[in-house]
C-alpha cells in the first residue's frame, strides 16, 4: 500500500512538473535579418511604464530612442504601446527600465505587438542596419495607432 502511495505521489509531481514546463515560453527567434523583414518596425526604445491590460495582457510604453523600420509610422521621441503577455513564462516582455531593448514590432489589430521573442541587443540591431539589411528590405506597410 505505500509503494502504491509514493507511486501515485511521484506520477503527481511529474505531472505538476510538466505542466509548468509546458507553459514556461520558449522560443528560437529567427537572426537579425529574418527578423527585420517579418516585422513591420524595428525600434530602440526604453521601457516608461506598463499599463495592465486584464488578467493576461499588457502595453508596455516605449519611449523612441531609434527606428530602423516604420519610420513613417513611429518617430524619435515618441512614445508607443506595444501589447504583450502580462507574464514572462507567456513569453511577455521584459520589464526592467534600467536600459534600452531593441524590439521587432508587429502590427496587429491596430496595436504594436511584440514578446520575450522579439527582444534583441541595440547594439545587434544596429549592427544588422548598419550592414544594409533595413535598407534592403521592401518598406513597412503597416499602420498601427500608437
Amino acid at each position: 500500500m505505500r509503494r502504491l502511495a509514493l507511486a501515485a505521489a511521484i506520477v503527481g509531481l511529474g505531472a505538476l512538473t510538466l505542466v509548468s514546463v509546458a507553459q514556461a515560453c520558449s522560443c528560437a527567434p529567427p537572426g537579425p535579418v529574418e527578423s527585420l523583414r517579418r516585422s513591420d518596425a524595428a525600434i530602440v526604445g526604453s521601457l516608461v511604464k506598463v499599463v495592465p491590460r486584464g488578467r493576461l495582457q499588457a502595453d508596455y510604453r516605449y519611449r523612441i530612442r531609434r527606428v530602423y523600420r516604420g519610420a513613417k509610422m513611429i518617430g524619435r521621441g515618441d512614445v508607443i504601446s506595444v501589447r504583450s503577455s502580462r507574464r514572462a513564462a507567456a513569453c511577455g516582455l521584459p520589464r526592467r527600465q534600467e536600459r534600452p531593448v531593441g524590439l521587432f514590432l508587429l502590427a496587429k489589430d491596430g496595436h504594436w505587438t511584440a514578446g520575450i521573442c522579439s527582444v534583441i541587443e541595440p547594439r545587434r540591431l544596429s549592427t544588422a542596419a548598419r550592414h544594409g539589411y533595413a535598407s534592403s528590405l521592401p518598406p513597412a506597410q503597416s499602420s498601427c495607432a500608437s
